[in-house]
This record gives C-alpha cells, sequence and structure tokens, in this order.
C-alpha cells in the first residue's frame, strides 16, 4: 500500500523499521549462544487500508496509535516491538519455541480483535500474524528466521480461508522455501485450524 500513513508516525517509542535488523542479528547470536530458541511474529492489521480510504488519515493513525499501544501491553518481559511502518509490526520473542510463539500470537490476535469490534467503518478491523521460531542448533541465520515468518503471514492472508483474522505458523508450499535458504524439515511448523 503506498505509504499514506509516515513511517515517521511516532508508536510510543516502538522500534523502527531500520533498528530492526540489528536488534534481531543481536537477538538471533544471543540465542545461539544461550542455546535457547527465538521467534518472530510478524503481523499487519486486516482491512486497514480500505479503513483509511474510508475514515481518513486522522482517524487512521489514531487506530494505528491504538494498535500500537495495545501490542506493547501483551509485549512480554524481554521481548522487542518494531513498527515496520503502515500498518506492519513485528515482534522479537526470545527463549520462546513455536508453540509458545503461536499461543502469543493468538493472545494478540483476539486482543486485537476484542478492541476494534465496534469500530466504525468498512470491514472489521483484524490482525494476521506469521509466526516462526529457530531450529535446534546454531545452524540457522536471522534473516531466514524473519522471512519465514513473514513467508507465513503471507501465506495465511493470501492461500487460506479466511484470508484476514488468523496466525499461520504452519507449513509452506515447497517451492516457497528456496526463497530464503531454509530446509523445511529443520524448522519447526504447527499446522492450525482458523480463528
Amino acid at each position: 500500500m503506498p505509504n499514506l500513513i509516515a513511517d515517521k508516525l511516532e508508536l510510543n517509542g516502538l522500534l523502527d523499521r531500520q533498528a530492526l535488523q540489528g536488534h534481531l542479528d543481536q537477538a538471533a547470536a544471543a540465542a545461539r549462544a544461550a542455546g535457547e530458541p527465538l521467534a518472530v511474529l510478524t503481523m499487519d492489521l486486516d482491512h486497514f487500508k480500505v479503513y483509511l480510504e474510508d475514515q481518513g488519515q486522522p482517524q487512521a493513525q489514531a487506530v494505528l496509535l491504538r494498535v500500537a499501544g495495545l501490542l506493547k501491553a501483551q509485549q512480554p518481559s524481554g521481548a522487542s516491538l518494531v513498527h515496520l511502518g503502515g500498518d506492519e509490526f513485528v515482534m522479537l520473542l526470545p527463549a520462546t519455541d513455536l508453540p509458545a510463539a503461536t499461543e502469543k500470537a493468538e493472545a494478540l490476535r483476539s486482543a486485537v480483535q476484542a478492541e476494534f469490534a465496534g469500530l466504525a467503518g468498512p470491514a472489521p478491523l483484524t490482525i494476521s500474524l506469521g509466526a516462526a521460531a529457530s531450529p535446534a542448533g546454531s545452524d540457522w541465520s536471522a534473516h531466514s528466521l524473519l522471512s519465514l515468518a513473514d513467508a507465513r503471514l503471507t501465506f495465511g492472508k493470501k492461500r487460506l480461508q479466511p484470508h484476514h483474522n488468523r496466525v499461520w505458523a504452519g507449513a509452506l508450499p515447497s517451492d516457497w522455501y528456496p526463497r530464503f535458504e531454509i530446509k523445511p524439515e529443520q524448522w519447526p511448523s504447527l499446522d492450525l485450524q482458523p480463528a
């Protein structure tokens, strides 16, 4: 979507897109050194572009501030929340395996759905999330972890019914994996029922 909501929007002191890679690299190095998993949640709001076009930029910015506040309030101790710009966010969850990350993602999805259940607009404002966690051992990269979480978000929103308000931490089509240089059998996945 064209960035009508500027990346400059201050969202309660969250990390921004420029800070993400360095922060993710540090978290991955710490996780590998400690022999602990690292999980990543990628998320974006469903129907946000339609809401922006219908309600206007001031209302859309107010919604983003509410979402950022809600996500921050739900953020576990030690986790990091990043605003990528527009309606996209990433949460880094140290010492978190895929089942725990998926449970946190479901809690976030449910909280956003409840928060905006009565919001006026052309379509329900919900959130979709992709979840990934590092495999056992140290042979993985921060880039692959983030790419897998993002691919799971994309797959959940574009290929699975319903196309919104869901968490996906499951398998992807086999031709997707070479894009981020991973062997799918090494990475944890969970096949979930739609919300």
